[in-house]
């Protein structure tokens, strides 16, 4: 988003590569793991059905879609399915209306290499609120949500509307939800956890909320925790030198998310980079690395 369990051949069970999934292997077992490229490779219709199980219906009539069907009132389609059969991801996104900037939801998934599934990307936007273009310079070139290059007025600009490192939009408050959604659809499958890369602090320790436990950087998730105290280097280095360095930032998930994203771990010699989690399916990890924080 890469191991997580260590691998012991002699016992590792192997997913067969089948294309699609026969009724013949579903009656064989019942646990059996599913890849996402084994979904992928189903006939269009089932693979409709299968995937519809990825949306929560009660997210969709909220904005008039109807659950089964992806369309509006007026049979405008506004959920849509990227499965291309041999491909190990699937993107489902969904929009409050045909324009593609009203986008509110979009997840994608991914197998990994050791018959686990990656979650690759969510987006939960309120298609209402005001759009913050992080996600472009003005020229239009992408930034990458900032990894690539800062559109760093537009930046500010979402900082001071209460919106964290990453987010182009207010979100819709429906993560529970959806994650809940997500766990059903893989228990199904056969899959006892998954796996992801959090953007920016804010998305880590809303993940942490959701159940995650880390399999790589719970140790730096502490050391910011200890370094944002008063007489901390990272407390020190909020200097006022940007915008994004104020000392009450400290205090709070979003303001210690804008100063990370804009380079203060160079202060303790780290990164943002490779921070890796873990959800099992039903079970909620109890990770706290910013205890009793404020958003």
């Amino acid at each position: 988003m890469l191991k997580y369990f260590r691998v012991r051949r002699q016992a590792e069970k192997v997913v067969p590569d089948l294309g699609a999934i026969s009724f013949s292997l579903l009656e064989k077992d019942a646990v059996l793991p599913f890849t996402i490229r084994q979904l992928n490779n189903l006939p269009e219709n089932i693979k409709q059905r299968v995937y519809r199980g990825l949306l929560p219906p009660a997210l969709l009539t909220r904005f008039g879609i109807d659950p089964i069907q992806w369309t509006t009132a007026n049979k405008e389609t506004l959920v849509f399915l990227k499965a291309e059969a041999g491909s190990e991801k699937v993107l489902i996104t969904a929009r409050n209306s045909p324009d593609a900037a009203d986008e509110f939801f979009a997840l994608e998934l991914a197998d990994n290499s050791l018959n686990g599934i990656e979650l690759n990307l969510i987006v939960l936007n309120d298609p209402a609120a005001v759009r913050y273009s992080i996600d472009h310079m003005e020229d239009g070139q992408p930034t990458m949500f900032g990894t690539l290059r800062r559109n760093t007025k537009a930046e500010i600009e979402a900082m001071n509307a209460g919106l964290a490192p990453g987010q182009v939009r207010a979100g819709l408050g429906s993560s529970r939800l959806v994650f809940d959604q997500i766990e059903a659809f893989l228990s199904i499958f056969g899959h006892r956890a998954y796996f992801l890369e959090p953007l920016t602090y804010a998305s880590a320790w809303v993940f942490e909320r959701r159940g995650f436990a880390y399999v790589r950087g719970h140790k730096l998730m502490d050391d910011i925790h200890r370094d944002f105290q008063p007489g901390g280097e990272l407390h020190r280095c909020l200097d006022g030198a940007s915008p994004f360095r104020k000392q009450e930032q400290a205090s709070t998930v979003r303001g210690r998310a804008w100063a990370i994203h804009d380079g203060i771990l160079e202060g303790i010699d780290a990164r943002w980079d490779k921070i890796r989690m873990v959800k099992q399916i039903g079970r909620h990890a109890g990770v706290e690395t910013f205890p009793q924080a404020a958003y």
